[in-house]
């Protein structure tokens, strides 16, 4: 009997098929077996050299005898997010989901990878990186730290990722700064706790923290500068407040969490010391203590100014692509390679308008293959 031959994929089947397998099986922070087993499943056939780093992170180096390496990097970890998508591609693993597009993300490295198996002259070697943790302690700076940058001599790294609010299949970036430096806030007011009948012997943390927001926001305001350039916004937000223990208790213990995001270091530190004044401020006023704590964060993400223009003719030339007028304000810890190397980042659109980490996040896979071809032009420059 003859057996009918299997006709090989074409990208964008063989981009759908592993951005469907990476989204059933979604995993969280450096904790990701199946994610990793089955990034790995697809560079075993591939001629290439397979380093694992940190727990879960695999990356793929093609030597071209270059001398110096390109690097391209995917994020692999998923949200504690329940989906509620009904499709036969939807999350199997209960209260987890790509939310963020970190499927899409792998799965056009995948298919990179896949072409740069099929060319055996090019302008540079290749370096695949698939990094965890990038929505929680920051993969990216850990591979840094690897130092397989400077072991595979890399001279520049380039990403992308999803964005809901651009066309679908539209590529947009900028030069210089295009994502701000970000930190996590954490405010605690110790009060003291007395009956409600009883107000002159209490503290009150829920109120001393509402003036503390108060306070804090109206502080920001009078410090913004006239007229600031985009690149000058900074945000100081406090998303969630916790106080009191019962509806006739003066409460003795408030704690609000909040962000902050700037673009340099200089107005990052300018939002730090609102935070400490404020506090200072408050506790001498009503007799209690106020502490006030920040995260490092990730850095901005800055593309090189240099590196960007230099491919800004073949960008506009190759790809439907579009400069972004102002930054995005989300944060990335892919910042962490542009204090290596060179780096760019670039937006790739769904033009879906369902934010980032919502529990109905999905596109039309069609929009894989433009990342893909930016990839593919990236690697000729």
């Amino acid at each position: 009997m003859n057996r009918k031959e299997v006709e090989p994929l074409n990208d964008l089947q063989r981009l759908t098929l592993h951005r469907r397998e990476l989204h059933k099986i979604p995993e969280l922070s450096k904790t990701l077996p199946k994610t990793k087993a089955y990034i790995k499943s697809v560079l075993d056939a591939l001629d290439c050299q397979i380093i694992e780093v940190l727990e879960s992170g695999v990356c793929a180096y093609f030597d071209r005898g270059k001398e110096t390496t390109i690097a391209y990097r995917a994020d692999m970890d998923a949200l504690p997010v329940t989906e509620v998508n009904v499709c036969d591609y939807a999350s199997t693993h209960q209260g987890r989901m790509h939310a963020c597009g970190h499927d899409a993300h792998s799965a056009v490295l995948l298919g990179f990878a896949q072409y740069v198996d099929t060319q055996k002259e090019l302008p540079h070697n290749v370096l695949c990186v698939f990094q965890p943790a990038e929505e929680t302690t920051g993969g990216a700076k850990d591979i840094c730290e690897t130092g397989i940058f400077q072991k595979y001599n890399v001279s520049r790294v380039f990403g992308l990722h999803l964005w809901p609010f651009i066309d679908a299949g539209k590529i947009a970036s900028k030069s210089g700064p295009m994502m701000p430096r970000s930190s996590e806030i954490t405010i605690e007011v110790f009060g003291r706790s007395s009956h409600a009948t009883a107000p002159e012997k209490g503290i009150d943390a829920l109120f001393i923290a509402s003036q503390y927001i108060q306070q804090l926001y109206d502080a920001h305001r009078a410090g913004m500068r006239p007229n600031p350039t985009p690149e000058e916004r900074t945000i100081i937000q406090i998303c969630k407040m916790e106080s009191g223990t019962a509806r006739n208790v003066i409460s003795g213990y408030s704690t609000l969490l909040g962000t902050m995001r700037a673009f340099s270091d200089e107005d990052f530190a300018g939002l730090v010391q609102l935070l400490e004044d404020t506090a200072q401020r408050l506790s001498v006023e009503y007799g209690c203590r106020i502490t006030a704590e920040h995260s490092e964060g990730y850095p901005p993400v800055v593309n090189d100014p240099a590196l960007y223009q230099s491919l800004l003719p073949a960008l506009r030339q190759g790809l439907d692509y579009e400069e972004m007028p102002i930054p995005a304000m989300i944060s990335e810890d892919y910042s962490f390679y542009g204090l290596e190397v060179p780096s760019v980042f670039f937006f790739l659109g769904t033009g879906t308008g369902i934010a980032l980490h919502s529990n109905n996040f999905d596109f039309d896979e069609k929009i894989l293959v433009q990342g893909l071809e930016m990839y593919k032009l990236l690697l000729r420059q």
